[in-house]
């Protein structure tokens, strides 16, 4: 007879039931501010776990709401100026700011630390100079108002995104799936190792003969394909995009939700931490204090910093959970020799 180990299977069978819930919510419910509401917190996710992975190089990025800016743009400038449809202007959100990433990231990463920060900050700002200046294609200050996908036709069966929210939101569900998907299998590849090695210890590394510019331009371009992506499903998600949206105070909310998960993972980080500060953030936004979006935000990143180990996250209490809460189990404190 096989033995199952309870305290690994129950614990992951709660949560896949959890996720499996979130998966099936339209069933529960196709309120509109509901849908809303996770469908941002997904789209902030794909963005905070293109973050986490830069970080996993020792690269600390200030500039990723440029990248959203930039997908969002590229695919509202094809569809609505140009006349594509969405399915290929999705496409080509991914992939522009891709190139930009690969461009700049091999000029600014020979630099890196502080400077590679100052630089993405930077970036952010000549995005949304750029958008906002450039009215004959961007409609400048008033934005490009983007429409839906077209519908999509299986066997008689029709997905129209022009009549309701519910195709968006397992539009960001597959979304999210295949970057988890794909950042967790390069967590645990060897490129994954590398890129471990080279945030703990870059000049060992580099003795080693790993060449850090490659490894980090490499996980640079990745996350910018990504986050384009996430860009070009928030302008059309929200019918609009304008130079406003997407700026400074967003590039620190995605570094915001990525620590407050826990960097230590890629995926399942970023997405707890988003999930849990975008729906926070946004039921608190109807308080009439000025700025209480900004200070919970900074509240909770003090809490996890002061409370959490260094580099885990909310994802971290799920475990500790089980084993202090349920299990009862007694942290080992190895005994300290009398003076």
């Amino acid at each position: 007879m096989r033995y199952i180990d309870y305290k690994t299977v129950l614990p992951r069978t709660v949560a896949g039931v959890l996720v499996f819930l979130i998966v099936i919510l339209p069933v529960f419910t196709t309120n509109v501010i509901t849908l809303s509401v996770f469908i941002s917190s997904g789209i902030w996710a794909i963005a905070a776990m293109g973050f986490t992975l830069i970080l996993r190089t020792g690269q600390f990025s200030l500039g990723q709401a440029a990248f959203m800016a930039i997908g969002g743009y590229t695919s509202a400038i094809f569809t609505v100026n140009i006349g594509w449809s969405f399915w290929p202007s999705f496409l080509l959100a991914g992939i522009v700011p891709g190139i930009i990433a690969l461009i700049i990231g091999s000029i600014v990463l020979r630099v890196g630390g502080t400077y590679f920060s100052i630089i993405t900050l930077a970036l952010s700002e000549v995005v949304r100079i750029i958008a906002q200046q450039w009215e004959s294609v961007t409609r400048g200050t008033r934005g490009l108002i983007t429409s839906p996908p077209n519908p999509i036709v299986i066997n008689g069966f029709e997905i129209n995104f022009y009549a309701s929210t519910v195709p968006y939101f397992y539009l960001m569900v597959l979304l999210v799936a295949i970057t988890a998907v794909v950042f967790w299998q390069i967590g645990r590849s060897r490129i994954g190792g590398t890129f471990y090695s080279i945030a703990a210890n870059p000049i060992l590394a580099e003795h080693q003969g790993i060449p850090l510019m490659k490894y980090r331009v490499i996980a640079f371009t990745v996350a910018g394909v990504f986050t384009g992506f996430a860009g070009s499903l928030y302008a059309h998600s929200l019918t609009v995009i304008t130079p406003y949206m997407l700026g400074l105070w967003q590039s620190i909310q995605i570094m915001i939700m990525s620590i407050v998960g826990g960097i230590g993972s890629l995926a399942g980080g970023p997405i707890i931490g988003s999930i849990v500060l975008y729906t926070f953030g946004i039921y608190l936004s109807r308080v009439e204090i000025y700025g209480i979006q900004q200070l919970l935000f900074g509240g909770v990143v003090v809490l996890v910093l002061l409370f959490l180990p260094k580099g885990t996250g909310l994802i971290d209490l799920w475990d500790r959970f089980w084993r202090k809460v349920i299990w009862r189990e007694e942290e080992y404190e190895p005994d300290t020799p009398d003076d």
